[in-house]
């Protein structure tokens, strides 16, 4: 037969099984990758399989540059991982959608020794992986480049999987958030909940709201969640409530209360600050137990309210004990009465005055002390005989007997409370410490060794 009579040549011998090794070698490189993925052999399984099918070294590099995974065997995998923004360059913006290979030409002037192959790890545009093979002991040709194209799209599907699975997770941990919050199960149904996301339902708890401003972008709750956990070392239930974002952080076992929930603050105060949120306003719950979470929730909601009505940089990280009752006061009142309420208290303190800051100081230091003479003197660093003048000074200009009256001790500690909030320069912030704390240094939780 001939092309005139509109039949083909036919394909010589050679030809035929050339493909057909072709076609055999695909097919077993994918065999090979099938079983791995069907035995959940994950990321490395396939990296290994891969590597054995290839003398070249394999690396996979994530979007951040950091490598995930690598061959161990072959030969020339001793080489340091390649700069993948240096073989990015000259070939432009890659499609992540066609998921092809790319070879990168040897360029030594740039520092590229030797030809490389690139193959994005992609699925549905999102771009998971970067997926790198060197030119060491093969040259890299057809297989080399099917090898690693089939490679690529296992470990897509790998990466989108495991998505899928997270996510899901997240859902249910959500979930079981929200239902410790709303006290809506019974007993039975949350230790079932629990059993079966491998947490205790029982764990005393740090209640964490974030409020959302109205012109921020939503905030990437699991991204919060893991980088306070990470830091803290314990284990959290994270939620989104009406107006922003809840964390249920676990107290570990032994863990003093109080400075747990200071460790709490710092913690949140320099994780807002990494995510590009150092103004976000966070309420932080005393230490409560399952039954007690509905009640956090709400005074966590009330502090953020005071925050956000009062508060200044840096008091935006507050926690419930640090107001005390007086944030139903000063959450749920018009402003213009609140501050009306300072001045006619305080008032008589807030001038320009030599030595109105100091009285101010000591007052709220005197409270902060249990109302002490002794402690507020060496608190401060002057003579008990000092502190007695100071709130001498302070009956005389505002006429609060704050030693004897409880009425005069609510009044001043409430407007006292209201001017920290402000940010009075008189007064210490609610987060001792946090301006010249490194927010790039863990802080890590001290258990009681009593």
């Amino acid at each position: 037969m001939s092309a005139l009579d509109g039949t083909s040549a036919p394909v010589p011998a050679d030809e035929l099984r050339r493909r057909y090794e072709e076609l055999a070698r695909r097919h077993s490189v994918e065999l090979r990758l099938s079983a791995v993925v069907a035995r959940g052999g994950g990321i490395s399984g396939l990296i290994g399989s891969a590597a054995e099918l290839t003398a070249n070294p394999l690396w996979l590099i994530d979007p951040r540059r950091r490598l995930v995974s690598r061959s161990v065997v072959a030969r020339g995998s001793d080489l340091r991982p390649p700069d993948l923004d240096l073989l990015l360059g000259p070939c432009g913006p890659v499609d992540v959608a066609s998921a092809k290979p790319v070879l990168i030409p040897a360029q030594p002037a740039r520092g590229l020794a030797r030809r490389h192959l690139l193959v994005p790890v992609a699925r549905d545009r999102r771009l998971f992986a970067w997926l790198v093979m060197a030119e060491v002991a093969a040259r890299l040709g057809a297989d080399e480049a099917n090898l690693t194209q089939r490679t690529a799209f296992h470990l897509a599907t790998e990466y989108a999987v495991q998505r899928r699975v997270a996510r899901a997770s997240w859902n249910a941990r959500a979930a079981f958030a929200r239902q410790l919050v709303r006290g809506s199960q019974t007993d039975a149904d949350l230790l079932a909940s629990a059993d079966y996301l491998g947490v205790r339902a029982d764990a005393g708890r740090v209640l964490v709201y974030i409020g959302d401003h109205p012109s921020d972008e939503l905030r990437d709750d699991e991204v919060l969640s893991d980088l306070v956990a990470r830091e803290l070392g314990v284990e959290i239930l994270a939620a989104r409530g009406r107006e922003g974002t809840i964390l249920l952080v676990e107290v570990p076992e032994g863990a003093a209360s109080v400075a747990f929930v200071h460790q709490v603050k710092r913690v949140m105060w320099h994780a807002m600050a990494r995510l590009g949120e150092p103004e976000a306003i966070v309420g932080v719950s005393a230490v409560s137990r399952p039954d007690g979470l509905q009640r956090a929730y709400r005074e966590t909601r009330e502090v953020v309210l005071c925050i956000d009505r009062f508060g200044r940089p840096p008091n935006t990280v507050i926690a419930v004990d640090d107001l005390g009752p007086a944030r139903l006061f000063v959450a749920n009142s018009d402003i213009g009465s609140v501050r009306r309420y300072v001045h006619d208290v305080l008032g008589a303190l807030l001038g320009d005055a030599p030595g109105l800051a100091d009285l101010l100081r000591t007052l709220q230091c005197f409270f902060a002390t249990g109302r002490s003479v002794r402690e507020s003197a060496a608190r401060l660093g002057i003579h008990e005989n000092t502190v007695r003048l100071r709130m001498a000074k302070v009956h005389d200009l505002t006429g609060l007997d704050v030693a004897a009256n409880a009425n005069d001790q609510l009044s001043a500690q409430t407007a006292l409370l209201v001017l920290r909030l402000e940010g009075c320069p008189a007064l210490p912030p609610f987060v001792e410490c946090q301006a010249d704390a490194d927010p790039e240094q863990p802080v890590r939780v001290k258990k009681d060794t009593a």
